[in-house]
């Protein structure tokens, strides 16, 4: 005999989904909100979740101190009896400040400047040129310190105010020579000392800069642990990597553990435009430390996360976003995967706790997202009907947006065919995502799809421009995991 769910309608199922809190305006959507703005509040706990319409997905919004944000399902229903995917979107986005709310945030910024045998010629002259301008557009009250490192690492400058040593530093910057080898954890290791001293009511950043591969023998992983804690604390890291010869997946894993930018350069004359950007976003953050820990229901588990290093503890998963400038939003995605039974109202609810500090208020914030519940159906034609047609196309275009890193990556490695099979896929994919949920973000990554694929076809992996474009194209698909608008 068939579950009494599998013989209701579509619009009941929907009410089903909502188990019983729904809250619809006329036509749109109802988000509830739970503000917190006090230190070290307690989360408070919203009376339900939102629905976007009859046969939508479920979606919380959530606002407190200097952000707000959202977490969505992509559908409202999976089909019974199986394993079930549906994908999670949390967003956060840091509030943009109002004209004359607040001065720029005074900085303490290292910068850990390569200078191995490598660097030598224009590199060099463009690095300190580029370390120069960025000196001159630091204020008075900003902090600098600058750190050159080839077999060792050398203090050029300890963190001192920018406006008692810019002088100074525009006589000694183009001093700057070429040494030995490579080796970016004495680097880094000598710009976390320095920051130290730095007071945590200062927007702390290093800067890494390298055109090579390091040469000290250390761990990667255990580097990225330290780095990591680092963040934890507030220190954000961002790498830049210049030319076509230097170690991507270990400027990137810093990056990534650092939870800043990561940047492929072809030459040193970009390097300014990054590191003023760099400033800009330091003198602009209003959010740090920020964090969701997303809490899954039994038979819910994890497959994979992106935009962040997530982790898990338990049935917790925990989503590190790290600092945030006025008006920037972060958006990760859950792969998720549902032991789905028999037709029921539902098979569990997903919410999250999310905790930051806000910057220019130098207070805690903690809020805690409505429960999205997901019910079991009959058939794969109503689990579809449930879906949010722009959260499900978002969340597969940062899923494709992995898959292409992979093409990139497998033509990089000589196996062109099997580049150019994945490339061709993927773009079909998001040629049909962008028929059924127009996207200006996923036109312009359409177009970078589709230049991957002409250079797949085109050019040698292994000559100069391959490598370059390799590097670039990854660069930008490593950036579309966080946003969408990456490309």
């Amino acid at each position: 005999m068939k579950s009494p769910l599998s013989l209701l309608s579509h619009h009941k199922v929907a009410r089903a989904v909502a188990g019983g809190a729904v809250a619809l305006a006329a036509g749109g959507i109802v988000l509830l909100r739970a503000p917190t703005h006090g230190r070290a509040e307690a989360p408070h706990a919203p009376a339900a979740p939102s629905v976007s319409a009859p046969h939508g997905a479920p979606q919380s919004a959530f606002e407190g101190l200097r952000a707000h944000g959202r977490l969505a399902l992509s559908q409202g229903a999976v089909q019974a009896h199986g394993e079930r995917h549906v994908y999670a979107e949390f967003r956060l986005t840091a509030d943009n400040a109002v004209t004359g709310d607040e001065p720029a945030r005074p900085v303490a910024m290292a910068l850990v400047l390569d200078v191995s045998g490598s660097m030598s010629g224009e590199k060099i002259q463009q690095a300190r040129q580029s370390v120069v301008e960025m000196i001159d557009r630091m204020r008075d009250n900003d902090q600098i310190a600058l750190i050159t490192y080839s077999d060792t690492a050398r203090v050029v400058q300890p963190l001192a105010r920018v406006g008692a040593v810019r002088a100074s530093l525009h006589l000694r910057v183009p001093t700057i020579e070429i040494e030995g080898g490579t080796n970016i954890p004495a680097g880094l290791v000598a710009g976390t000392q320095a920051l130290a001293e730095a007071p945590s009511t200062l927007t702390r950043r290093i800067v890494l800069l390298s055109d090579g591969r390091d040469g000290s023998g250390r761990d990667l992983e255990a580097l990225a642990g330290d780095v990591r804690q680092r963040a934890e604390q507030g220190v954000t890291l961002s790498s830049l990597g210049v030319g076509a010869d230097y170690d991507e997946h270990y400027m990137a894993r810093l990056a990534d553990a650092g939870r800043g930018n990561y940047e492929f350069l072809r030459d040193g004359a970009q390097m300014r435009t990054f590191l003023a950007r760099e400033l800009q976003q330091a003198t602009r953050t209003t959010v740090e430390r920020a964090q969701a820990e997303v809490t899954l229901p039994e038979g819910w588990h994890l497959a994979r996360a992106y935009g962040c290093e997530a982790t898990t503890r338990g049935s917790t998963v925990v989503l590190p976003v790290g600092s945030l400038y006025a008006g920037e939003e972060r958006r990760l995605v859950l792969d998720l995967t549902v032991a789905a039974g028999a037709p029921t109202a539902s098979v569990g609810s997903l919410a999250a706790r999310v905790a930051w500090h806000a910057v220019p208020d130098q207070r805690e914030v903690q809020v805690r997202t409505g429960d999205l519940a997901l019910a079991v159906v009959e058939t794969d034609a109503l689990a579809v009907a449930s879906r949010d047609a722009t959260v499900f196309g978002e969340a597969e275009s940062t899923a494709i947006a992995a898959r292409q890193f992979a093409a990139v990556e497998a033509w990089r490695d000589g196996r062109v065919e099997e580049a150019r099979r994945i490339a061709q896929s993927n773009l079909v994919q998001l040629q049909q995502l962008q028929a059924a949920a127009p996207s200006p973000s996923r036109a312009a990554q359409i177009a970078q799809f589709e230049r991957d694929s002409d250079n797949i076809v085109n050019v040698a992996p292994t000559s100069a421009t391959g490598r370059a474009y390799g590097l670039g194209a990854n660069a930008r698909h490593r950036a579309a995991l966080r946003s969408g608008s990456a490309y």
